[in-house]
Protein backbone atom coordinates (compact mmCIF):
# COMPACT_ATOMS: atom_id res chain seq x y z
CA UNK A 1 0.00 0.00 0.00
CA UNK A 2 0.91 3.51 -0.32
CA UNK A 3 4.22 4.28 1.64
CA UNK A 4 3.85 6.72 4.93
CA UNK A 5 5.99 8.28 7.22
CA UNK A 6 6.56 7.30 10.53
CA UNK A 7 7.66 9.55 13.62
CA UNK A 8 9.75 12.16 12.75
CA UNK A 9 10.84 10.27 8.95
CA UNK A 10 10.30 12.89 7.07
CA UNK A 11 13.14 14.13 7.76
CA UNK A 12 16.48 14.04 5.38
CA UNK A 13 19.62 12.76 6.06
CA UNK A 14 21.80 14.57 5.39
CA UNK A 15 21.42 17.31 6.59
CA UNK A 16 18.97 16.97 9.69
CA UNK A 17 17.40 20.48 9.87
CA UNK A 18 16.12 22.66 7.47
CA UNK A 19 18.49 24.73 5.37
CA UNK A 20 18.81 28.90 6.23
CA UNK A 21 17.67 31.39 3.16
CA UNK A 22 21.12 31.82 2.74
CA UNK A 23 21.91 28.36 1.78
CA UNK A 24 18.67 27.51 -0.61
CA UNK A 25 19.15 28.42 -4.19
CA UNK A 26 16.04 27.82 -5.70
CA UNK A 27 15.47 26.40 -9.01
CA UNK A 28 13.63 27.89 -12.05
CA UNK A 29 10.37 27.58 -13.18
CA UNK A 30 9.27 26.05 -9.92
CA UNK A 31 6.09 27.74 -7.81
CA UNK A 32 4.33 27.93 -4.80
CA UNK A 33 5.34 29.80 -1.66
CA UNK A 34 9.28 30.09 -1.60
CA UNK A 35 9.56 27.75 -5.16
CA UNK A 36 8.92 24.24 -3.61
CA UNK A 37 6.23 22.81 -5.52
CA UNK A 38 7.29 21.92 -9.52
CA UNK A 39 4.76 22.47 -11.96
CA UNK A 40 4.40 20.71 -15.43
CA UNK A 41 2.26 22.36 -17.88
CA UNK A 42 0.96 25.87 -19.02
CA UNK A 43 0.11 28.26 -16.07
CA UNK A 44 -2.73 30.30 -16.35
CA UNK A 45 -6.25 29.43 -14.87
CA UNK A 46 -6.06 25.90 -15.15
CA UNK A 47 -7.75 22.66 -13.21
CA UNK A 48 -4.52 21.57 -10.92
CA UNK A 49 -3.91 17.87 -10.55
CA UNK A 50 -1.47 17.66 -7.51
CA UNK A 51 0.78 14.81 -7.15
CA UNK A 52 2.72 13.64 -4.08
CA UNK A 53 5.42 11.46 -4.44
CA UNK A 54 8.84 9.81 -3.66
CA UNK A 55 11.61 9.57 -5.92
CA UNK A 56 12.56 6.43 -3.77
CA UNK A 57 8.78 4.64 -3.48
CA UNK A 58 7.79 1.85 -5.74
CA UNK A 59 4.20 2.61 -5.53
CA UNK A 60 4.86 6.12 -7.32
CA UNK A 61 7.64 4.33 -9.69
CA UNK A 62 3.98 1.79 -10.77
CA UNK A 63 1.77 4.55 -10.80
CA UNK A 64 3.95 6.19 -13.07
CA UNK A 65 4.73 3.32 -15.20
CA UNK A 66 1.16 2.55 -16.04
CA UNK A 67 -0.46 6.15 -16.02
CA UNK A 68 1.96 8.87 -16.25
CA UNK A 69 2.01 8.90 -19.79
CA UNK A 70 -1.81 9.42 -19.61
CA UNK A 71 -1.63 12.07 -16.90
CA UNK A 72 1.03 13.72 -19.02
CA UNK A 73 -1.58 14.38 -21.78
CA UNK A 74 -3.85 16.01 -20.13
CA UNK A 75 -1.25 18.73 -18.86
CA UNK A 76 0.12 18.71 -22.85
CA UNK A 77 -3.19 19.19 -24.08
CA UNK A 78 -4.20 21.92 -21.79
CA UNK A 79 -6.39 20.37 -19.67
CA UNK A 80 -4.78 20.94 -16.52
CA UNK A 81 -1.65 21.38 -15.26
CA UNK A 82 0.49 18.89 -12.65
CA UNK A 83 2.00 20.19 -10.06
CA UNK A 84 4.44 18.19 -7.95
CA UNK A 85 4.88 18.11 -4.05
CA UNK A 86 8.17 15.60 -3.27
CA UNK A 87 8.52 14.15 -0.14
CA UNK A 88 12.23 12.30 1.17
CA UNK A 89 10.57 10.27 4.22
CA UNK A 90 11.92 6.80 3.08
CA UNK A 91 15.77 8.63 3.55
CA UNK A 92 14.39 8.84 7.34
CA UNK A 93 12.93 5.21 7.27
CA UNK A 94 15.26 3.56 5.25
CA UNK A 95 18.74 5.47 6.03
CA UNK A 96 20.47 6.93 3.19
CA UNK A 97 20.01 10.11 1.01
CA UNK A 98 18.45 9.26 -2.56
CA UNK A 99 15.44 10.48 -2.07
CA UNK A 100 16.76 14.33 -1.43
CA UNK A 101 19.52 13.87 -4.04
CA UNK A 102 17.18 12.82 -6.69
CA UNK A 103 15.04 14.96 -5.81
CA UNK A 104 18.13 18.04 -6.13
CA UNK A 105 18.78 16.27 -8.89
CA UNK A 106 15.10 17.26 -10.51
CA UNK A 107 15.56 20.40 -9.14
CA UNK A 108 18.67 20.85 -11.40
CA UNK A 109 16.36 19.54 -14.28
CA UNK A 110 13.25 21.99 -13.68
CA UNK A 111 16.19 24.91 -13.27
CA UNK A 112 17.08 24.08 -17.12
CA UNK A 113 13.33 23.48 -18.17
CA UNK A 114 10.12 21.94 -17.77
CA UNK A 115 10.74 19.33 -20.19
CA UNK A 116 14.45 18.49 -18.98
CA UNK A 117 12.49 18.13 -15.57
CA UNK A 118 9.69 16.01 -16.98
CA UNK A 119 12.29 13.51 -18.56
CA UNK A 120 14.54 13.15 -15.81
CA UNK A 121 11.54 12.51 -13.49
CA UNK A 122 10.09 9.72 -16.01
CA UNK A 123 13.15 8.17 -16.13
CA UNK A 124 14.04 8.16 -12.06
CA UNK A 125 11.08 6.25 -11.59
CA UNK A 126 11.54 4.10 -14.65
CA UNK A 127 15.35 3.27 -13.66
CA UNK A 128 14.77 3.31 -9.86
CA UNK A 129 16.43 0.64 -7.73
CA UNK A 130 14.87 -1.56 -5.20
CA UNK A 131 13.75 1.12 -2.39
CA UNK A 132 16.35 -0.74 -0.02
CA UNK A 133 19.18 0.16 -2.08
CA UNK A 134 20.29 4.05 -1.92
CA UNK A 135 21.84 4.14 -5.12
CA UNK A 136 20.46 7.64 -5.87
CA UNK A 137 22.36 8.25 -3.01
CA UNK A 138 25.35 8.88 -5.19
CA UNK A 139 25.27 11.79 -7.96
CA UNK A 140 27.20 9.55 -10.44
CA UNK A 141 24.30 7.24 -10.94
CA UNK A 142 22.01 10.40 -10.59
CA UNK A 143 24.14 11.85 -13.65
CA UNK A 144 23.97 8.56 -15.50
CA UNK A 145 20.40 8.33 -15.66
CA UNK A 146 20.50 11.78 -16.88
CA UNK A 147 22.84 10.53 -19.32
CA UNK A 148 20.28 7.71 -20.70
CA UNK A 149 17.95 10.36 -21.65
CA UNK A 150 20.10 13.21 -23.10
CA UNK A 151 20.21 15.55 -20.36
CA UNK A 152 23.84 16.77 -20.75
CA UNK A 153 23.91 20.32 -20.16
CA UNK A 154 27.06 21.34 -18.34
CA UNK A 155 25.21 23.84 -15.94
CA UNK A 156 23.01 20.76 -15.13
CA UNK A 157 25.72 18.35 -14.59
CA UNK A 158 27.35 20.71 -11.86
CA UNK A 159 24.63 21.44 -10.06
CA UNK A 160 23.76 17.37 -9.92
CA UNK A 161 27.43 17.11 -9.07
CA UNK A 162 27.87 19.70 -6.25
CA UNK A 163 24.69 19.23 -4.77
CA UNK A 164 23.29 22.77 -5.67
CA UNK A 165 19.94 21.84 -5.22
CA UNK A 166 19.95 19.67 -2.28
CA UNK A 167 18.91 22.27 0.85
CA UNK A 168 15.55 23.24 -1.68
CA UNK A 169 15.22 19.33 -1.90
CA UNK A 170 15.15 19.21 2.07
CA UNK A 171 12.93 22.36 1.70
CA UNK A 172 10.17 20.42 -0.26
CA UNK A 173 10.47 17.32 2.00
CA UNK A 174 10.04 19.58 4.94
CA UNK A 175 6.79 21.08 2.89
CA UNK A 176 5.57 17.91 2.71
CA UNK A 177 5.96 16.68 5.82
CA UNK A 178 3.83 20.03 6.77
CA UNK A 179 1.10 19.39 4.18
CA UNK A 180 -0.77 16.93 6.01
CA UNK A 181 -0.79 14.28 3.23
CA UNK A 182 -0.24 10.99 4.71
CA UNK A 183 1.70 9.17 1.78
CA UNK A 184 2.73 8.90 -1.40
CA UNK A 185 1.71 7.99 -4.14
CA UNK A 186 -1.49 10.93 -3.70
CA UNK A 187 -3.05 12.32 -6.27
CA UNK A 188 -5.94 15.08 -5.90
CA UNK A 189 -7.47 17.05 -8.74
CA UNK A 190 -9.04 20.25 -5.84
CA UNK A 191 -10.75 18.32 -3.43
CA UNK A 192 -11.32 15.02 -5.16
CA UNK A 193 -8.69 12.22 -4.60
CA UNK A 194 -7.80 10.86 -8.22
CA UNK A 195 -6.74 6.66 -7.18
CA UNK A 196 -3.56 5.17 -8.77
CA UNK A 197 -3.11 1.54 -6.53
CA UNK A 198 -5.82 -0.96 -6.30
CA UNK A 199 -7.16 -1.59 -2.61
CA UNK A 200 -3.86 -4.17 -2.79
CA UNK A 201 -1.47 -1.89 -3.48
CA UNK A 202 -1.37 -2.37 -7.52
CA UNK A 203 -1.26 0.05 -10.00
CA UNK A 204 -4.25 0.86 -11.64
CA UNK A 205 -4.38 0.56 -15.62
CA UNK A 206 -3.79 4.40 -17.52
CA UNK A 207 -7.88 3.98 -18.78
CA UNK A 208 -8.97 4.22 -15.37
CA UNK A 209 -6.68 6.83 -13.78
CA UNK A 210 -8.11 8.57 -16.88
CA UNK A 211 -11.49 7.98 -16.71
CA UNK A 212 -11.36 9.55 -12.91
CA UNK A 213 -9.55 12.20 -13.89
CA UNK A 214 -12.17 12.92 -16.76
CA UNK A 215 -14.81 12.61 -13.82
CA UNK A 216 -13.15 15.22 -12.13
CA UNK A 217 -12.91 18.01 -14.43
CA UNK A 218 -16.63 17.50 -15.96
CA UNK A 219 -17.74 17.83 -12.86
CA UNK A 220 -16.04 21.45 -12.02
Amino acid sequence: MPHQPTGDSSSVSPPQTSPSPRQLRTPAHTTGESGLVVPYGATGPLPVLAVYEDFRCPYCAAVETSAGAAIRRFADEGRLRVEYHFAAFLDGMLGGRGSALALGAAGAAVNESQRDFKTLHDALYAQQPDESVDSYGSPSVLLRVAESVGLLAPAFREAVATGTYTPWAVAVGDAFGRSGVRGTPTLRLGEVTIRGLDRVGRALPAPEVAEQIETALAAR
